[in-house]
């Protein structure tokens, strides 16, 4: 560059008055900027400004799968599991029509006792340790009552006395090699349970007592004896529960009682009335998981090992059922005999001989 050519002029910092004019709009920009920021970060919280909701719309999580008891004859299938399920009976049967294969007659008691001309015979050549296992609330669910028949022989079946078919139901129970019992609605003592209709309460008189368990247990026959549906409170009553065990004794039927609370004056009733019985001594399924059916099965096992006897009640859920299919092919193996009630009310008080 020449000598005489003049040098462009400097600013403070050796900008140039280009670079000075951008420096300051840099500054006025982030100046604002600040100044919005400290603005939000100040302003209570319902007056900050809010973030724009997704336009993409929200999936609600899918609900859990819930087993739920079905009413007499409607299709379980789309409840259940297939794999419990027994075969459904064909579309043209109505839901209280025994099917063509199964045996559908119970042959009368004659001149027997119920719980002696019905007494399933126990296995033979088994172990020593007798384990029964009764089924409630059977008949209302259809597809699960058949799932619990289709069981290996020797589980016990306690029938609603409210459900259909009953006399079908036995039949084809019986033919599987199960015992069956009448299940008898009675009082709990929570109002907020309901026990069913038919249900035997403490405000019944005797007459009453009789008449609504005499129109139960005409229903049908083929079973050897009657358990307490719910019950907790009717059971604590002595003078209800001794009308109870003259009925039974005029029908010649044993007593099982469910034991729903630990206060019960069922065996003492029923001692005092000369009716056989027998007591329940675990619960499987209070709590609804297979892991805890197997461990109260678990539990009965050890029972029986140990006492010689043991009654273990369960409920036809779908949990409960898994867990049988499960643990009752081991029975043998793990030392104990599946038998029927009637064979644990023999051992225990030698009232029963298999006809």
């Amino acid at each position: 560059m020449a000598d005489n050519q003049k040098k462009k002029r400097k600013g403070p910092f050796g900008l140039s008055p280009l670079g000075m004019i951008a420096g300051a709009a840099l500054l006025v920009v982030l100046g604002l900027a600040a100044g919005v920021a400290l603005d939000i970060a100040t302003r209570p919280d319902d007056a900050r400004p809010k973030r724009a909701a997704s336009s993409a719309p929200s999936v609600p999580p899918s609900p859990p799968r819930i087993f739920r008891d079905l009413a007499p004859g409607e299709d379980g299938d789309a409840h259940a599991p297939p794999s419990i399920l027994a075969p459904r009976p064909p579309e043209s049967a109505k839901p209280d029509t025994p099917r063509a294969d199964a045996a559908t007659s119970v042959p009368t008691a004659g001149d027997k006792a119920p719980m002696v001309a019905y007494a399933m015979a126990p296995p033979t050549n088994g172990p020593s340790a007798a384990l029964a296992i009764v089924i409630d609330d059977m008949g209302l669910d259809r597809t699960r009552t058949q799932a619990v028949i289709a069981l290996p022989a020797g589980v016990t079946v306690s029938l609603m006395t409210y459900a259909d078919d009953l006399g079908g139901l036995t039949a084809r129970a019986r033919a599987a090699g199960h015992e069956v019992l009448a299940h008898v609605p009675m009082q709990p003592l929570s109002s907020k349970e309901d026990p069913g209709p038919h249900a035997l309460t403490v405000g019944m008189d005797d007459s009453t007592i009789r008449a609504t368990l005499g129109t139960d247990l005409d229903r049908w026959q083929g079973y050897v004896g009657v358990n307490n549906h719910m019950g907790s409170r009717f059971t604590l009553d002595r003078a209800r529960m001794a009308v109870v065990m003259g009925e039974l004794k005029s029908r010649g039927l044993l007593w099982l009682d469910s034991r729903t609370t630990t206060d019960t004056v069922g065996p003492a009733a029923a001692q005092t009335a000369g009716v056989p019985y027998v007591v329940r001594d675990i619960f499987l399924d209070n709590v609804e998981t297979i892991d805890a059916v197997v461990e109260q099965l678990d539990r009965a096992i050890e029972a029986a090992k140990t006492h010689g006897t043991a009654i273990a009640i369960g409920h036809p859920h779908d949990t409960t059922i898994m867990a049988l299919k499960q643990v009752l092919p081991t029975l043998r193996d793990r030392g104990v005999s599946l038998v029927p009630v009637t064979e644990i009310l023999r051992r225990q008080q030698g009232h029963i001989r298999p006809s």
